[in-house]
């Protein structure tokens, strides 16, 4: 019961907050230089009494917060409006774009684990040893290297001299759709995606497994005469899944922003250049929908954390 108690509190406390968030977006977007309505109308033959007449008709001729107060009215009725750039739903743009997003994301994220865990494990448990010094340097690129500049090294290298993996989009130009050319395409924006976070896991993971394997309990095992495998795995490991946890719910919001570089440069079809080409139209509508699915994914999220903590560890309470 005390579980059920706990979810509804942060779900209770989660409400101002995304009701912060999508607030502060939104007056953000409403004091950019420009406004829908100039790019809307770039042209020189555009009279004013068009323009006046199309802000009536898509409200921004009220102040910022009525349209505020309509954009979360139609939210709460679950109209998220439509596009000033396309004229399409909303909810349809955003739904069609967060399939690639939560692909590229995701694909990144195992590749961080699949990499980052072995390294960071083998780094505490031979520490000054080569495993240690090369996983420090992995750690230290990785950490330093901004993604826009991993990509285009990744693409000069692989795509251009190499011509191993293509550079732009989901699918070839050919119109065929199959789900090896979807991994073909996938393969060096996840790399480029996972490159910053496997540098931050293995410090992670080499800080908190040092931490734990010179516990008490870790001696003990080994003093029972336990194979070292079972030691790293089933007692250290465990008992280090707690800050590395941690870790992964920090790193949701920076994935989802980290995606939108990504996402740009290799012509992804994800949440994150839809974005950008919202915030170039000023197409309000859809810069809010987005905001909604990153605040409700973030939120969630972090509530999904927290109650990790108590299954990897009983002795916390709720």
């Amino acid at each position: 019961m005390s579980r059920l108690r706990y979810i509804i509190k942060r779900l209770l406390i989660a409400i101002p907050t995304f009701l912060g968030i999508t607030l502060l977006v939104y007056l953000l977007a409403s004091l950019t230089p420009s406004s829908p309505l100039e790019i809307m109308f770039n042209d020189p033959m555009a009279t004013q009494e068009q323009m006046d007449a199309m802000a009536e008709a898509l409200g921004l001729d009220q102040p910022v917060y009525i349209q505020y107060l309509r954009w979360l009215k139609g939210l709460l009725t679950g109209n998220l409006g439509y596009s000033y750039r396309t004229n399409l739903p909303v909810m349809d743009m955003v739904f069609e774009r967060i399939g690639p997003t939560l692909l590229l994301t995701g694909s990144a994220m195992l590749l961080t684990f699949l990499i980052a865990l072995p390294l960071g494990i083998m780094a505490a448990y031979k520490p000054y040893s080569a495993w240690d010094y090369v996983s420090s340097g992995i750690s230290f690129i990785g950490a330093a290297m901004p993604n826009f500049f991993a990509a285009l090294v990744l693409i000069y290298i692989f795509n251009v001299n190499l011509r191993w993996f293509p550079s732009s989009g989901m699918y070839d130009s050919s119109g065929v759709r199959t789900a090896g050319m979807l991994l073909h395409h996938l393969v060096l924006p996840s790399c480029v995606l996972a490159i910053q976070y496997i540098g931050s896991l293995i410090r992670q993971c080499r800080g908190s497994m040092m931490e734990v394997l010179q516990s008490d309990y870790v001696r003990m095992a080994r003093a029972k005469g336990l194979l070292e495998t079972p030691v790293l795995i089933r007692h250290a490991l465990r008992n280090a899944w707690i800050p590395l946890v941690s870790w992964f719910g920090m790193q949701i919001p920076a994935l989802i922003g980290g995606a939108v570089v990504t996402e740009q440069i290799f012509g992804w079809p994800g949440l994150g250049s839809l974005m950008v080409q919202s915030i170039n139209a000023r197409d309000y509508p859809t810069i809010m929908g987005i905001t909604v699915v990153i605040a409700i994914v973030v939120l969630i999220g972090n509530l999904v954390i927290d109650l990790l903590y108590n299954l990897l560890d009983p002795r916390i309470k709720y």
